[in-house]
């Protein structure tokens, strides 16, 4: 994509992406602990954080949603 919109329709769409995964990791409640090793209040406050970075690494490689058309390619 050369064009600045398709630029900008990707950079959303990696964006949307980045939110997805963050939002699943959060609710998937993968990352709590608790008991002993339990961070109380400071882990919660800290947590999304990590969340987010896990979510960004994740979606380098996992593409959830397809990249839109270009809307500038012409019928042969």
């Amino acid at each position: 994509m050369t064009n600045p919109t398709g630029r900008a329709a990707a950079a959303a769409n990696a964006q949307l992406n980045r939110l997805f995964i963050s939002q699943m990791l959060q609710f998937s409640r993968a990352f709590e602990t608790r008991g002993l090793f339990g961070g109380g209040a400071g882990e919660a406050q800290f947590a999304s954080f990590l969340r987010d970075e896990y979510a960004n690494r994740l979606a380098d490689t996992v593409v959830l949603l397809p990249t839109p058309p270009s809307r500038t390619t012409r019928a042969p």
